[in-house]
């Protein structure tokens, strides 16, 4: 959609943003006459303004179909933009709301070298509650947010880390490497992951994914309850979907936009 114009703005400048961000809406290729008739601009205008974009690299033509798409040089301001961000501080306001929605203990965490880190938590002011994690690592394929963001880890980048026998923290944490892919294939098609007294008995939690702009997972987040407080029936039907949702606003945060054939 065409942006208002402002006694203050460049009008060139204006356009040409218009038509990056109707570049960067959907997931497809625009066409000029695509931009001419969204925008209401003249064909002469985009063209010009395509010509200028696509040589300084903020879009690209497709040679074969005459189409237009976002060029490298926007994913790489993104990508500063992003690199700039703090987590813990961009998550604050997510985790809050997600530890009131649930009214238990919400956390952020990262992967590294296949182990969880777990990098703040809103606690719940329930009188029984889990123990702090923060600081803490362990072995990603034990929680509900390692297993989240291991479902998007290709085959070859799991078999490196997981190869060898399996430390089992608690009887119910998975024993194998097979039994672990098939899990987080069914993480990755139900969206959310579950920690079923895997990494500490008489805990569950439930994680999901956070994704940037590239659709990359680059985090976690999750909420942990004593098992009395987190039935399963309650997983399904409560807290799962307000975790995948929390998952989804602070996704968004940095920068991932969900397209119709990912819904």
């Amino acid at each position: 959609m065409k942006r208002e114009k402002s006694e203050y703005a460049v009008q060139a400048v204006s356009n040409a943003i218009d038509i990056l961000e109707l570049l960067g809406e959907q997931d497809h290729e625009f066409s000029i006459t695509d931009i001419v008739s969204d925008l209401n601009l003249t064909r002469s205008n985009v063209n010009k303004l395509l010509s200028t974009l696509e040589l300084l690299g903020y879009v690209e033509h497709n040679r074969y179909t005459g189409n237009f798409r976002l060029g490298v040089k926007t994913f790489q301001i993104s990508q500063a933009y992003i690199n700039k961000l703090n987590i813990i501080e961009i998550s604050i306001q997510v985790l809050q709301q997600l530890k009131n929605d649930t009214n238990e203990s919400a956390y952020i965490s990262v992967l590294r070298d296949g182990n969880v880190v777990y990098l703040n938590v809103i606690e719940t002011e329930q009188a029984v509650r889990v123990l702090p994690r923060i600081g803490n690592v362990g072995p990603a394929y034990a929680t509900a947010t390692g297993k989240a963001q291991l479902a998007y880890y290709d085959a070859l980048e799991l078999e490196k880390l997981y190869s060898g026998d399996f430390e089992k923290i608690t009887p119910n944490t998975v024993g194998s490497f097979d039994e672990l892919k098939e899990e987080l294939s069914e993480i990755k098609r139900q969206g959310y992951a579950l920690d079923n007294e895997e990494y500490e008995l008489g805990v569950r939690c439930v994680g999901a994914p956070i994704k940037d702009f590239m659709g990359n997972v680059i985090a976690g987040i999750s909420v942990s309850a004593p098992s009395e407080r987190m039935e399963m029936e309650h997983v399904r039907e409560v807290v799962a979907p307000i975790v995948t949702e929390a998952a989804r606003v602070l996704s968004k945060k940095f920068g991932f936009r969900e397209f119709e054939d990912e819904l």
